[in-house]
C-alpha cells in the first residue's frame, strides 16, 4: 500500500478497495442510436481519407464525455466528444450536446432505457475561431471533429456553455443554442520558467503547430500528449468559477500528475494553478470531475484496460485546501466502479449480486444529492470490449447509493421539479 502525506495527515491512495456502494438505478442507451443529420463515419477506417458509401446514414449519438443537469428533473444534458477517435477520422461528425431522459430500471421498477429529446449543435457563425475549420465557408460554419475534441463542458450561472477541448487544448465558450461567443482560451503554461502571460500548453493537434510544422528531424514544439486536454471540468457551487483539469502530464512536471487550473467566466480569464491531481500509475488517465462544495471535488481515475482485463476504475475526492509542499491533492476513494453492490441485479452484467463497470473510457459523473451519484461512460461508438469482444459498448447510466454521505453545498445536486 502506497502512503501520502499532505498537511501532516497520511492519505492511503493505493487502497485495496472502496466501501461497497449499492447500484440503485440502471439505464443503456443501445449503441446504434443515431440522431438527424448527414452521413458519418466516411474517415473512420482510413483517416484523412474517404470510404464510400459513408457507414452511417445519419450521426450517431455516442461518445457521452461529460454529463450536466437538463432543465427538467430527471434530464441531462450530455457532450458527444470528437467522433471517432482523432482529428483525421471525425469531419463528417457533427460537435453537439444531447438532451436525454433516462429511466433508470430501480427497486421500484422502471424500464432501464434512455430517451433521446433534441440536441445543440455547435457552431460558429460570426467566424471567431482564427484558424480554419473544416466548414469554413459555410453560412452555419457548424463545427466538426476534425476542428475540436470537446471532452468537457459546464454550464456557468448565466446560462452560457463553456467547453473543454483537446486539440488545442482551448476552453471555448457558447451561447445556450451552441454559438461561438469569444475565440479559444488558449491554456497558459504554469510550469516552473514559464511566463503564463507568453508560454502555452500545446497538443500536437494545436492549430499553431500545425500551421507552423517544425523542420524533419526537429522536436516537436507540442508539450502535451495529443488526446490529454481537458478531460475534467467542473464549476464551483456558485458557477463562477471553473476548474479545468488535464488529462496528461506536461512536459517537465512530475511524472503522473495532471494540473488543475481555475478559470473566471465572467471576466473571461485565467486565474491561475490552483494544484495537481497525481495519478496512482502514470498510465493511468481522469475521466471527469463533479463538484460537491467550494473545497471537495470528485475526479474519475481510470486505467487503459475494459471488460474482464480492467484493474482499476474509481472515483476519488480531493479538497482544494488539502496539498502538499509540491502542491499534489490529497485523495480519498469514494467509489470503486469494478466492486458496486448489485443484490437486486438491476443490471444484466451483474455477476454474484456484484456490478463491473469495466469501460475503457468513463468520463461523466454528477452528485445528485449527498449519498447518491449519477456515472456514465463514453463508449467510443462502435468500438467492443466493454461487455464482450463482439458485443458494441452501450452508454450506461448507473445510479450508485453511497455508503457515507458527502457535504454537497446549497445548490449542488439534482434540481427538484
Amino acid at each position: 500500500m502506497k502512503r501520502w502525506v499532505a498537511l501532516g495527515l497520511s492519505f492511503a491512495i493505493g487502497l485495496a478497495q472502496a466501501p461497497q456502494v449499492e447500484l440503485v438505478g440502471f439505464a443503456v442507451l443501445p449503441a446504434d442510436t443515431f440522431a438527424e443529420g448527414p452521413a458519418s463515419g466516411a474517415y473512420r477506417q482510413n483517416p484523412g481519407f474517404r470510404n464510400a458509401p459513408a457507414p452511417f446514414s445519419s450521426q450517431p449519438v455516442q461518445g457521452f464525455s461529460a454529463v450536466q443537469f437538463g432543465p427538467q428533473p430527471g434530464s441531462y444534458w450530455v457532450l458527444s466528444d470528437n467522433g471517432f477517435g482523432s482529428k483525421a477520422n471525425s469531419p463528417d461528425y457533427l460537435l453537439r450536446l444531447y438532451l436525454v431522459t433516462p429511466r433508470p430500471r430501480t427497486a421500484q421498477g422502471g424500464a432501464g432505457t434512455v430517451e433521446v429529446n433534441r440536441f445543440i449543435q455547435l457552431r460558429d457563425p460570426n467566424r471567431l475561431v482564427p484558424f480554419p475549420i473544416l466548414n469554413e465557408n459555410t453560412p452555419d460554419r457548424l463545427l466538426t471533429g476534425y476542428d475540436f475534441d470537446p471532452e468537457s463542458f459546464v454550464i456557468a450561472a448565466d446560462g452560457t456553455l463553456w467547453v473543454g477541448d483537446e486539440f488545442g487544448p482551448y476552453l471555448l465558450h457558447f451561447d445556450a443554442n451552441g454559438v461561438l461567443l469569444d475565440p479559444p482560451f488558449a491554456t497558459p503554461d504554469y510550469g516552473a520558467g514559464k511566463d503564463p502571460s507568453k508560454d502555452q500548453v500545446r497538443a500536437p493537434q494545436n492549430p499553431a503547430l500545425l500551421l507552423n510544422p517544425v523542420g524533419p528531424g526537429q522536436p516537436s514544439a507540442a508539450n502535451l500528449p495529443t488526446t490529454r486536454g481537458y478531460e475534467g471540468m467542473t464549476t464551483n457551487p456558485s458557477r463562477n468559477r471553473i476548474y479545468a483539469m488535464l488529462e496528461g502530464t506536461v512536459s517537465g512536471d512530475p511524472a503522473g500528475t495532471v494540473r488543475l487550473m481555475e478559470f473566471d467566466p465572467v471576466s473571461k480569464r485565467w486565474v491561475g494553478l490552483v494544484g495537481r491531481y497525481q495519478f496512482d500509475d502514470p498510465a493511468h488517465a481522469i475521466g471527469e470531475m463533479a463538484v460537491i462544495n467550494d473545497n471537495e471535488y470528485l475526479v474519475i481515475e481510470r486505467d487503459a484496460r475494459q471488460g474482464a482485463e480492467a484493474r482499476f476504475k474509481r472515483i476519488y475526492k480531493i479538497d482544494l485546501n488539502r496539498r502538499d509542499a509540491n502542491g499534489i491533492f490529497a485523495k480519498e476513494l469514494v467509489v470503486d466502479l469494478l466492486n458496486i453492490a448489485d443484490p437486486r441485479g438491476l443490471a444484466p452484467s451483474t455477476q454474484g449480486g456484484v456490478f463491473r463497470f469495466p469501460y475503457f473510457t468513463i468520463e461523466a459523473v454528477l452528485v445528485l444529492d449527498a449519498s447518491t451519484l449519477l456515472v456514465a461512460n463514453d463508449n467510443n461508438y462502435p468500438a467492443t470490449g466493454g461487455r464482450g469482444a463482439e458485443v458494441k459498448d452501450a452508454n450506461e447510466f448507473i445510479w450508485l447509493r453511497l455508503p457515507a454521505p458527502l457535504r454537497p453545498a446549497p445548490g449542488v445536486g439534482q434540481p427538484r421539479g
